[in-house]
């Protein structure tokens, strides 16, 4: 198998692909002047080709966020795009997991700015906790919002130099005030795609873990930490 046959492609409509890599979502957009790549995943493969097999514009990567399994296709890029909340985070990893492999340039993305691919514009939103600069891409015309790994049903990591309960308790609670402009979101990691209504019940459950209504148990997935089964999603912390 070719390093660009690693990925699995599903095409979500006639303009929109979602690329796996070993459980890391990765979503492209073709618009009529440019593409846009949300993420990179564990970067292992050859992406950049895999990207333009599927469209002919030239490509704006994003990071939604700095972790390492967002981030690992970067270097076959001429940029990257991310809040400046995380560039050092972003340091940190690349030079822990991808030693070597070049660094492309990073460029900042803040609260507020429009990424317009021609026929379709994304709203960068800041939601930090999961990570200092993490952010939402909000497609208020299709009613789509991307969040990362701050709104999904798999496990919600929240321990360590890096999270910040308090700040993603606040981030869901921005996210729930725009829930009348999207009614579907792309999630990185596990159910493809969750309602909007996902939001509230994280709210719910990231609140009843740390008032102890929710209690947390034991976990090997991260040292030392808990993690609290609040139904909708498991928070580790």
């Amino acid at each position: 198998m070719s390093e660009s046959n690693i990925y699995e492609v599903a095409q979500i409509d006639e303009t929109s692909w979602m690329i796996n890599d070993n459980g890391a979502r990765m979503f492209l957009f073709a618009g009529s002047d440019r593409a846009l790549l949300v993420d990179s995943g564990y970067g292992k493969g050859d992406l950049r080709k895999t990207v333009e097999d599927l469209v002919q514009q030239p490509v704006m990567l994003v990071n939604t966020h700095a972790d390492h399994d967002h981030i690992g296709g970067n270097s076959q890029f001429e940029a990257a795009y991310m809040h400046p909340s995380d560039f050092a985070h972003y340091r940190e990893e690349h030079e822990r997991f991808f030693p070597g492999s070049g660094n492309p340039v990073v460029l900042p993305l803040w609260e507020g700015d429009i990424i317009d691919i021609g026929c379709r514009k994304f709203e960068v939103i800041f939601t930090p906790g999961h990570t200092p600069g993490s952010i939402a891409l909000l497609d208020e015309k299709n009613r789509l919002l991307l969040a990362g790994d701050g709104a999904l049903d798999d496990k919600i990591v929240l321990c360590g130099v890096w999270r910040n309960i308090e700040a993603y308790t606040l981030s869901l609670e921005k996210l729930s005030s725009l829930r009348g402009k999207f009614d579907t979101i792309y999630p990185p990691h596990g159910s493809f795609p969750v309602g909007a209504d996902i939001i509230d019940g994280l709210i719910s459950g990231i609140k009843g873990a740390q008032s102890g209504a929710i209690a947390g148990v034991d976990t090997d997935f991260v040292e030392n930490a808990k993690m609290y089964d609040a139904g909708v999603a498991k928070f580790v912390y």
